[in-house]
C-alpha cells in the first residue's frame, strides 16, 4: 500500500451496483484512496444520494491531503443494456486520463423457490443481470483499458453460491457460478492486453439484498449458525478485498476466485 493509504490517486474507476451494498462500499473505499469514480445504479434517487455522499468523502479526503477532490459522477443504467453501459464506461474514462479500474457489483437475488416451481423467465432474468450484465460491463471496460495498451484491473462480484449450491436458489447459484467462470475466462483472454480479471465470492453480507433474511430471527439464526465467525460481513470488509484486487499489490493475480465468507466454506 502507498505510504499514505492512497493507492488509486490519478486513477479512474467504473463501479456498477454502486448505489448500495457492496458496490457502494467499494466506491467509498476507492474514493477514500484517491480514485475518480463513476457509479452505476438503476434507481435515480438512490444513485443521487450515493453520489452526494461520495462527493463528501472525496472532499474530506482531499482536504486532509491538501489536494483537489477527485470527481464522482453517477449514471442511471440497466447493466443489461450494452449501449448504456458503453456510455457509462466512456463517462468514467473522461473523469481522468483513462479508465483504469472496473468493479462489476450489480446483481439481483434469486426467487427462493424450488427448481420445479421456478419459472423459466424468472431464471432467465437472474442470469441476464448476474452474468450477462457482468459480461457487458467487463467487456466495455476492457475495450477502453486495452485501447492505449496500459491495461487495467477488473473485479467481478460473485458469491459463495457460485462455489456451493444453496437449496431453492438454482437461479442465483447458477448465475454466480457463471460469474466465477466468466472471470476466469476473461482473465485468460485479456492477460496479453495487460488486463487482470478476478472474482470475489462474498458470504452473507449486510446489504439491502440480505436484509429480509437477516431480519427474520429464525432465518438469521440458521444462517449465522453456519458461519464460523458467527456474523455476517459488513460491506466495507468485502470492499477492502475488492480494493486490494484492483491495486498494484495484486499485480500477479488474475483469474483468481477470492472467498470472503467468515469461514462458511471452510
Amino acid at each position: 500500500m502507498a505510504a499514505d493509504g492512497r493507492r488509486f490517486v490519478g486513477r479512474t474507476a467504473l463501479v456498477t451496483g454502486g448505489s448500495s451494498g457492496i458496490g457502494l462500499a467499494t466506491a467509498h473505499r476507492l474514493v477514500r484512496e484517491g480514485a475518480a469514480v463513476c457509479i452505476v445504479g438503476r434507481d435515480p434517487a438512490k444513485l443521487s444520494d450515493a453520489v452526494t455522499a461520495l462527493r463528501v468523502v472525496a472532499a474530506k479526503t482531499a482536504e486532509a491531503h491538501g489536494t483537489a477532490a477527485a470527481p464522482v459522477v453517477g449514471a442511471s443504467v440497466d447493466v443489461t443494456d450494452e449501449e448504456s453501459v458503453r456510455v457509462a464506461a466512456d463517462a468514467a474514462a473522461k473523469l481522468g486520463r483513462r479508465l483504469d479500474l472496473c468493479v462489476a457489483a450489480a446483481g439481483i437475488d434469486g426467487a427462493a423457490r424450488n427448481a420445479l416451481d421456478l419459472g423459466v423467465e424468472d431464471f432467465r432474468t437472474v442470469l441476464d443481470v448476474n452474468v450477462m450484465g457482468l459480461f457487458i460491463t467487463a467487456r466495455a471496460a476492457a475495450a477502453r483499458m486495452a485501447a492505449d495498451g496500459e491495461g487495467g484491473a477488473i473485479v467481478l462480484v460473485a458469491s459463495v453460491n457460485g462455489l456451493v449450491a444453496e437449496p431453492e436458489f438454482a437461479d442465483y447459484n447458477t448465475s454466480k457460478g457463471g460469474a466465477v467462470m466468466l472471470a476466469r475466462s476473461l482473465a485468460r483472454d485479456l492477460a496479453t492486453r495487460g488486463i487482470r480479471v478476478n472474482a470475489v465470492c462474498p458470504g452473507y453480507t449486510r446489504t439491502p439484498m440480505t436484509d429480509a433474511y437477516l431480519s427474520d430471527p429464525e432465518t438469521a439464526a440458521t444462517i449465522l449458525g453456519r458461519i464460523p465467525l458467527g456474523r455476517p460481513a459488513d460491506p466495507a470488509e468485502i470492499a477492502a478485498v475488492v480494493a486490494f484486487l484492483c491495486s498494484d499489490e495484486a499485480s500477479y493475480m488474475t483469474g483468481s476466485t477470492v472467498v470472503v465468507d467468515g469461514g462458511w466454506l471452510a
